[in-house]
């Protein structure tokens, strides 16, 4: 499954050995600080200008971010798939733990609860509708899976979703690595416009990836290390909170 470009390309500016020192400290940590389920991992992309326009691009990664894949619905398929854990759909109002730090499908008869049929926020998870009169909708669900979202409307601080702690580290750093080289190839100026990069998950530091020759905390307001804490943290938050403007299909565009 080579989805993802090698940092031996001669466009990349990120080393491999930076992203599996930095993957190998995170996972170490999150092994250290164990939660009911699976901690999401983020990349942080700063960018040195925000865009002008408002600016979205799905990245299709090796290996799903999503440490599971829940179907929400009263009337189950019968060849439910082996790695797709069913949910009643009184579960859209309180999904436990597990199922909010995954991939939540909900079936299309089933009306979302404040969600319209799009994402909705980090208490009920990630949900994307599921048309289950459709074959292939498993295969659907799980190319789904493999899709994140890099979205820029305000600020030069985003945060990608790029896997979870329960992740190999081979696949954590597979799926890294594809997320900033395809996070760079769609910024506006590409890797010119490139700040930094850092890996972290909600309760971490955040652990620098790549930092752009010429950037340094004495050198202008933007490069200030507490102000760029500042962001990354709100980053973070807010790709938590869901994709509220996710459309109803399924997978990459």
């Amino acid at each position: 499954m080579a989805m993802a470009s090698t940092p031996s390309t001669p466009t990349s500016r990120l080393r491999r050995e930076d992203a599996v020192r930095a993957v190998a400290a995170l996972l170490r940590w999150l092994q250290k600080h164990p939660t009911p389920a699976p901690e999401p991992i983020y990349l942080i992309v700063a960018l040195k200008r925000a865009p002008v326009r408002r600016f979205e691009h799905q990245l299709r990664l090796p290996h799903s971010p999503f440490p599971s894949i829940s179907l929400v619905s009263d009337r189950l398929p019968s060849d439910l798939p082996d790695d797709v854990e069913p949910l009643p759909s009184s579960a859209l109002r309180s999904l436990p733990a597990a199922a909010r730090r995954g991939l939540v499908l909900v079936d299309r008869r089933l009306r979302i609860p404040g969600g319209g049929g799009k994402a909705v926020g980090a208490k009920r998870g990630v949900t994307v509708p599921v048309d289950l009169s459709d074959p292939a909708w498993a295969e659907s669900a799980r190319e789904a899976a493999r899709c994140v979202e890099l979205r820029v409307e305000s600020g030069t601080c985003r945060a990608v979703r790029v896997g979870h702690g329960a992740m190999s580290r081979e696949e954590a750093v597979e799926n890294l690595v594809a997320a900033v080289e395809a996070a760079a190839a769609c910024v506006p100026r590409k890797w010119k416009n490139v700040r930094a990069l850092h890996v972290k998950s909600p309760e971490s530091v955040a652990l620098p990836l790549y930092s752009a020759p010429g950037t340094s905390s004495d050198q202008d307001g933007d490069d200030n290390p507490e102000a760029a804490k500042r962001e990354c943290a709100a980053a973070v938050e807010e790709q938590g909170r869901g994709k509220r403007r996710k459309k109803s299909g399924m997978g990459c565009n």
